[in-house]
């Protein structure tokens, strides 16, 4: 018995050797790595000045999260401010709505999307090289859905043509920036993404992605991209507009179903170039991401979809 506070203290080491071991394993305390690799930003915004009018020049403050982002003051800031944050980033590719804008000062970075006109002028377009993709298809504002015959040009032409296509569904927009800024026919009730999928039934060989991720239907969009295996996503504003644990339970549903190699990263710049910025840490900050997964987020997944060459994957990831 004399030798029992021994024993006691023998104990007392191993116990305590063992909460130290466990807490140094602990998900708290592991290090979350940033990926700093190239980057490709599936969702950006060029605007003339009669596109850009109501938004030029205003400064933004998200009620969400009250993060607050600095508008520029006209297209030529919002180029030069724009093209300057991709270089600072290393994103090597921006798909670009209206990019036929920007195209002309960087042609290695912009990929031109086409919208807004016609199916026929779009044609007419890509024959000229002076199309890559089309989107985003913005309906919604008009209070049409995916399905609506007047779209199915736009469907057919891109899976003729073999280059993507971008829908836009929801959010879109700051909260409460839409229906209250003039947009009447704007509805949450027909922003689900189960409205694609005569689409995607129709268009087997489309090159489609849901801007925006399909947020906040969770579980209609597991449902879809296990159904379709053509269909992708790219984050847009939900990677800044959204609280930082919102973004991460949605991305993370996603990636626990199985489909994190169709998730691309996008930022839906429109006159907020920070936005880009903070899009990109609320990504490196997900610790249920390991690195290689945020590169596929990044830039693998979105090179896969676009077709890049293997030279240029190569060039990217050597920079």
């Amino acid at each position: 018995m004399k030798n029992q506070p021994f024993r006691y203290l023998v104990i007392l080491i191993v116990v305590c050797g063992c909460s130290t071991t466990a807490r140094q394993d602990s998900p708290e305390t592991q290090v979350t790595e940033k990926y700093t690799g190239p980057i490709i930003d599936m969702h950006i915004h060029a605007y003339d000045q009669e596109a850009g009018s109501t938004m030029f020049g205003v400064d933004y403050t998200n009620p969400l999260t009250g993060d607050k982002f600095k508008g520029v003051n006209g297209p030529e800031e919002q180029k030069i401010e724009t093209l300057k944050i991709l270089e600072r980033n290393n994103i090597v590719k921006a798909m670009t709505s209206d990019g036929e804008l920007w195209y002309d000062v960087d042609p290695d970075r912009i990929i031109i999307s086409g919208r807004n006109v016609s199916a026929d002028s779009l044609r007419e377009r890509h024959n000229q090289s002076q199309l890559h993709a089309i989107g985003e298809i913005v309906s919604f504002y008009g209070g049409l859905k995916a399905d609506d015959a007047s779209l199915t040009p736009y469907f057919d032409l891109a899976e003729e043509l073999n280059i993507p296509i971008g829908y836009h569904i929801f959010p879109g927009g700051p909260p409460g920036g839409i229906y209250y800024m003039g947009l009447k026919s704007v509805r949450a009730a027909n922003s689900n993404p189960m409205q694609i999928e005569e689409v995607l039934v129709d268009h087997p060989k489309i090159k489609i992605y849901l801007a925006h991720g399909g947020w906040p239907y969770l579980e209609d969009m597991k449902a879809l991209m296990y159904a379709h295996p053509q269909l992708y996503i790219e984050l847009g504003g939900i990677s800044w507009i959204l609280p930082t644990n919102e973004l991460h339970n949605y991305l993370k549903g996603l990636f626990d179903s199985g489909f994190g190699n169709r998730i691309m990263f996008g930022t839906d710049q429109m006159v907020w170039p920070s936005t880009i910025e903070k899009a990109i840490e609320g990504i490196n900050a997900a610790d249920f991401l390991s690195l290689e997964q945020k590169e596929n987020i990044f830039y693998n997944n979105a090179a896969s979809f676009l077709g890049l060459s293997n030279e240029e994957i190569k060039k990217h990831k050597s920079q």
